[in-house]
């Protein structure tokens, strides 16, 4: 994609006396800005960290949807630069490569204006109610009965869930599910506090070094999770 940006870069500057620059080195650095700060909880503070509908269903927070928006500077640079590089094919009279830089021009506006409507709408990226579990990265909702154990936190803030043998072959995927949370604003406690205020008996397993402790019970140097109950 990149090489065919370039090559019709190159065709439509063709008769300009100075070729246009585009300022990635400034774009780049607003956009790691942006997200840096964004990234911080600070953030999640003022802009609220939480964002919970009438149903239950955490969507999208407002920290997150202005941190996927970091990307807007690339358009909004991309859009100057055509509208620049119209006006001087306009100066010269080359009414084909005019034609062709405002048609790329209302494109990218398009794209634009689409991926800013798309970013800003706030989805829903968990719901956890009496029927089972949704989460945005599994395009699905998980019953109940199709859910193991869910895992105890450590390290990335997600949430992991295993889904059980049945149901894992059922779907043709891996039993483990992951979610991550920072779009939801919750942390991985409070995920599985809300997994256990509608589920109480759902068995929590502890993460060690090489993986989950799976539920063995009876064996007498493995724990039986249905008998882990803390989750901090």
């Amino acid at each position: 994609m990149l090489i065919g940006v370039q090559v019709v870069s190159n065709w439509l500057q063709w008769p300009l006396k100075t070729r246009l620059a585009f300022p990635l080195l400034p774009v780049v650095l607003a956009i790691w800005g942006v997200r840096w700060l964004l990234s911080l909880e600070r953030a999640e503070d003022v802009l609220g960290r939480l964002s919970r509908d009438e149903a239950g269903a955490w969507r999208t927070t407002r920290a997150d949807r202005i941190r996927r928006l970091a990307l807007l500077p690339f358009f909004v640079a991309g859009l100057v630069s055509l509208v620049v590089l119209s006006w001087e094919l306009w100066r010269i009279g080359d009414l084909v490569r005019l034609t062709a830089s405002l048609l790329f021009t209302a494109w990218l506006l398009a794209v634009m204006g689409f991926y800013a409507w798309k970013t800003l709408r706030p989805r829903v990226e968990l719901r956890i109610d009496a029927a089972g579990v949704f989460a945005a990265p599994w395009r699905r909702a998980y019953g109940w009965d199709e859910i193991a154990f869910a895992v105890q936190p450590g390290g990335p803030r997600e949430l992991r869930v295993v889904l059980t043998d049945a149901a894992a072959e059922a779907r043709g995927r891996s039993a483990l599910l992951t979610a991550p949370l920072t779009p939801t604003g919750l942390y991985p406690n409070e995920a599985l506090a809300a997994l256990r205020a509608v589920q109480p008996s759902l068995p929590i397993a502890p993460w060690t070094s090489n993986g989950v402790v799976l539920p063995i019970r009876g064996a007498t140097d493995v724990p039986d999770i249905s008998k882990v109950g803390t989750y901090g």
